[in-house]
Protein backbone atom coordinates (compact mmCIF):
# COMPACT_ATOMS: atom_id res chain seq x y z
CA UNK A 1 0.00 0.00 0.00
CA UNK A 2 2.66 2.11 0.86
CA UNK A 3 4.39 2.05 -3.10
CA UNK A 4 0.86 3.06 -4.27
CA UNK A 5 0.91 6.03 -1.98
CA UNK A 6 4.25 7.07 -2.70
CA UNK A 7 3.86 6.65 -6.72
CA UNK A 8 0.14 8.67 -6.75
CA UNK A 9 1.46 11.19 -4.50
CA UNK A 10 4.65 13.43 -4.49
CA UNK A 11 6.41 14.22 -1.47
CA UNK A 12 5.44 17.79 -1.38
CA UNK A 13 1.78 17.04 -1.58
CA UNK A 14 2.73 14.80 1.22
CA UNK A 15 4.62 17.51 3.36
CA UNK A 16 1.40 19.77 2.64
CA UNK A 17 -0.72 17.32 4.17
CA UNK A 18 0.93 16.12 7.18
CA UNK A 19 1.01 19.90 7.86
CA UNK A 20 -2.05 20.73 7.64
CA UNK A 21 -3.12 17.73 9.97
CA UNK A 22 -0.41 18.62 12.71
CA UNK A 23 -1.81 22.30 12.34
CA UNK A 24 -5.66 20.76 13.10
CA UNK A 25 -4.18 18.60 16.27
CA UNK A 26 -4.57 15.21 13.90
CA UNK A 27 -2.01 12.59 13.68
CA UNK A 28 -1.00 12.46 10.08
CA UNK A 29 -1.81 9.12 7.93
CA UNK A 30 0.15 6.39 8.63
CA UNK A 31 1.41 6.27 4.72
CA UNK A 32 2.29 9.87 5.15
CA UNK A 33 4.06 9.08 8.93
CA UNK A 34 5.63 6.43 7.51
CA UNK A 35 7.08 7.96 4.48
CA UNK A 36 8.90 10.82 6.28
CA UNK A 37 9.95 7.47 8.82
CA UNK A 38 11.81 6.26 6.40
CA UNK A 39 13.45 9.53 4.94
CA UNK A 40 16.04 11.62 6.22
CA UNK A 41 15.52 15.38 6.66
CA UNK A 42 18.43 16.16 3.97
CA UNK A 43 16.37 13.75 1.42
CA UNK A 44 13.36 15.69 1.94
CA UNK A 45 14.77 19.02 1.64
CA UNK A 46 16.40 17.79 -1.70
CA UNK A 47 13.07 16.07 -3.17
CA UNK A 48 11.33 19.40 -2.19
CA UNK A 49 13.79 21.17 -5.09
CA UNK A 50 11.07 19.47 -7.58
CA UNK A 51 7.93 21.12 -6.30
CA UNK A 52 5.56 22.97 -8.19
CA UNK A 53 4.46 26.92 -7.91
CA UNK A 54 1.12 25.79 -7.29
CA UNK A 55 2.75 23.39 -4.56
CA UNK A 56 5.19 26.06 -2.93
CA UNK A 57 1.98 28.38 -2.65
CA UNK A 58 -0.16 25.88 -0.86
CA UNK A 59 2.76 25.23 1.65
CA UNK A 60 3.41 28.77 2.16
CA UNK A 61 0.08 29.09 3.37
CA UNK A 62 0.62 26.62 5.70
CA UNK A 63 3.33 28.67 6.99
CA UNK A 64 0.72 31.58 7.88
CA UNK A 65 3.20 34.08 6.17
CA UNK A 66 2.08 37.55 6.61
CA UNK A 67 3.81 38.52 3.23
CA UNK A 68 2.09 37.75 0.03
CA UNK A 69 3.92 34.56 -1.56
CA UNK A 70 6.45 34.89 -4.37
CA UNK A 71 8.87 32.68 -5.17
CA UNK A 72 11.56 34.87 -6.51
CA UNK A 73 14.84 36.30 -4.94
CA UNK A 74 14.01 38.85 -3.27
CA UNK A 75 11.27 37.19 -1.16
CA UNK A 76 13.69 34.23 0.02
CA UNK A 77 16.54 36.75 0.46
CA UNK A 78 13.78 38.77 2.97
CA UNK A 79 12.64 35.06 4.26
CA UNK A 80 16.31 33.59 4.90
CA UNK A 81 17.50 37.56 6.41
CA UNK A 82 14.53 37.07 8.80
CA UNK A 83 15.76 33.40 9.67
CA UNK A 84 19.13 33.92 10.37
CA UNK A 85 18.15 36.60 12.70
CA UNK A 86 15.64 35.18 14.33
CA UNK A 87 16.95 31.52 15.16
CA UNK A 88 20.96 33.20 15.75
CA UNK A 89 22.68 32.05 13.18
CA UNK A 90 24.64 34.83 12.52
CA UNK A 91 28.12 33.19 13.54
CA UNK A 92 27.56 30.78 10.81
CA UNK A 93 27.05 33.05 7.81
CA UNK A 94 28.58 35.68 6.45
CA UNK A 95 28.00 38.77 3.37
CA UNK A 96 29.88 38.39 0.69
CA UNK A 97 31.14 41.38 -1.85
CA UNK A 98 29.27 39.73 -4.92
CA UNK A 99 26.16 38.80 -5.68
CA UNK A 100 22.51 39.81 -5.55
CA UNK A 101 20.17 39.28 -2.80
CA UNK A 102 20.43 36.09 -1.27
CA UNK A 103 23.41 35.23 -3.13
CA UNK A 104 25.36 37.72 -0.99
CA UNK A 105 24.85 35.78 2.19
CA UNK A 106 27.26 32.52 2.36
CA UNK A 107 28.14 30.02 4.89
CA UNK A 108 30.90 31.20 6.95
CA UNK A 109 34.69 30.15 7.05
CA UNK A 110 34.79 30.56 3.30
CA UNK A 111 36.80 32.88 1.14
CA UNK A 112 34.80 34.02 -1.80
CA UNK A 113 37.85 35.10 -3.66
CA UNK A 114 40.04 31.84 -4.11
CA UNK A 115 36.54 29.61 -3.56
CA UNK A 116 39.04 27.85 -0.18
CA UNK A 117 37.66 27.04 3.02
CA UNK A 118 39.64 28.10 6.12
CA UNK A 119 40.39 24.76 8.46
CA UNK A 120 40.68 27.17 12.02
CA UNK A 121 37.46 28.80 11.08
CA UNK A 122 35.85 26.11 10.00
CA UNK A 123 36.48 24.08 12.90
CA UNK A 124 35.06 27.03 14.60
CA UNK A 125 31.92 27.01 12.35
CA UNK A 126 31.38 23.03 13.32
CA UNK A 127 31.81 23.91 16.89
CA UNK A 128 29.12 26.54 16.95
CA UNK A 129 26.88 24.12 14.88
CA UNK A 130 27.32 21.34 17.33
CA UNK A 131 26.63 23.88 20.34
CA UNK A 132 23.37 24.76 19.28
CA UNK A 133 19.71 23.58 20.00
CA UNK A 134 18.55 21.24 17.08
CA UNK A 135 16.05 23.40 15.53
CA UNK A 136 18.99 25.82 14.33
CA UNK A 137 20.85 23.23 13.34
CA UNK A 138 18.16 21.93 11.51
CA UNK A 139 17.78 25.26 10.00
CA UNK A 140 21.36 26.28 9.43
CA UNK A 141 21.26 22.45 7.80
CA UNK A 142 18.59 23.28 5.59
CA UNK A 143 20.17 26.81 4.28
CA UNK A 144 23.28 24.95 3.36
CA UNK A 145 21.38 22.40 1.04
CA UNK A 146 19.49 24.94 -0.50
CA UNK A 147 22.97 26.68 -0.58
CA UNK A 148 24.43 23.94 -1.81
CA UNK A 149 21.67 22.90 -4.20
CA UNK A 150 22.49 19.27 -3.08
CA UNK A 151 24.12 17.55 -0.50
CA UNK A 152 26.80 18.76 1.33
CA UNK A 153 30.25 17.95 2.52
CA UNK A 154 32.23 20.96 3.47
CA UNK A 155 29.99 22.73 6.41
CA UNK A 156 28.36 19.36 7.68
CA UNK A 157 31.17 16.84 7.72
CA UNK A 158 31.79 15.47 11.02
CA UNK A 159 28.52 17.61 12.71
CA UNK A 160 24.99 15.98 13.29
CA UNK A 161 22.62 16.36 10.66
CA UNK A 162 21.36 12.86 9.88
CA UNK A 163 17.82 13.58 11.49
CA UNK A 164 14.91 11.43 10.40
CA UNK A 165 11.92 13.70 8.63
CA UNK A 166 9.89 12.65 10.61
CA UNK A 167 11.84 13.89 13.71
CA UNK A 168 12.49 16.96 12.11
CA UNK A 169 9.54 18.60 11.43
CA UNK A 170 8.01 17.22 14.09
CA UNK A 171 11.23 19.16 16.30
CA UNK A 172 10.76 22.40 14.13
CA UNK A 173 6.88 22.25 15.10
CA UNK A 174 7.53 22.07 18.61
CA UNK A 175 10.53 24.75 18.83
CA UNK A 176 8.17 26.84 17.04
CA UNK A 177 10.24 27.58 13.88
CA UNK A 178 8.28 25.07 11.26
CA UNK A 179 6.63 27.73 9.64
CA UNK A 180 9.88 29.46 8.60
CA UNK A 181 11.14 26.48 7.36
CA UNK A 182 8.16 25.60 5.29
CA UNK A 183 8.61 29.55 4.01
CA UNK A 184 12.34 29.04 2.91
CA UNK A 185 11.67 25.72 1.12
CA UNK A 186 8.28 27.54 -0.37
CA UNK A 187 9.88 30.44 -1.66
CA UNK A 188 13.78 28.98 -2.37
CA UNK A 189 14.23 30.45 -6.35
CA UNK A 190 17.58 28.30 -6.46
CA UNK A 191 21.14 29.59 -5.44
Amino acid sequence: MLNEFSCADSIAQSLITWVAAIKLGLSPQDSIASRFDDMKLEALVLALFDMDVSEAAQMDVLSDSETPFKRCQESFFETLKQVIGQLRLFRLFACTRDGEHHRSIVPAAYDEWTGEHHPKEMACWRADFRAMRPDQQMMTATIIWLYRSGSDSIWLRRVPCTWKASEALHYMHDAGCLAQWLQLIARYPGW
